[in-house]
């Protein structure tokens, strides 16, 4: 058996979700809106979710969930207020 016939190449690299390129080789934006969490006085970003039909969230200090649908009708606003 040859060395080359030995070896075996695996690739254990791969990028995370949302770190994903574009086609013009740039890294994909992920879509977000802003959201002031009162109960904690803390300001996040939240992300669409993978179905892409609304963006979730959560507190980071008190795990209070967070859900804003997507569809027609809807705003145009990028930050909120979350009691």
């Amino acid at each position: 058996m040859s060395s080359d016939e030995s070896m075996t190449s695996i690739n254990l690299i791969s990028e995370p979700a949302g770190r994903r390129e574009s086609q013009s080789g740039e890294p994909a934006k992920r879509k977000f809106v802003g959201i002031k969490f009162n109960c904690c006085r803390i300001y996040v970003r939240i992300y669409v979710n993978q179905e892409g039909t609304a963006y979730e969230g959560h507190c980071p200090k008190c795990f209070k969930p967070v859900k804003l649908k997507i569809g027609t009708g809807g705003t145009s606003s990028r930050f909120f207020e979350a009691y």
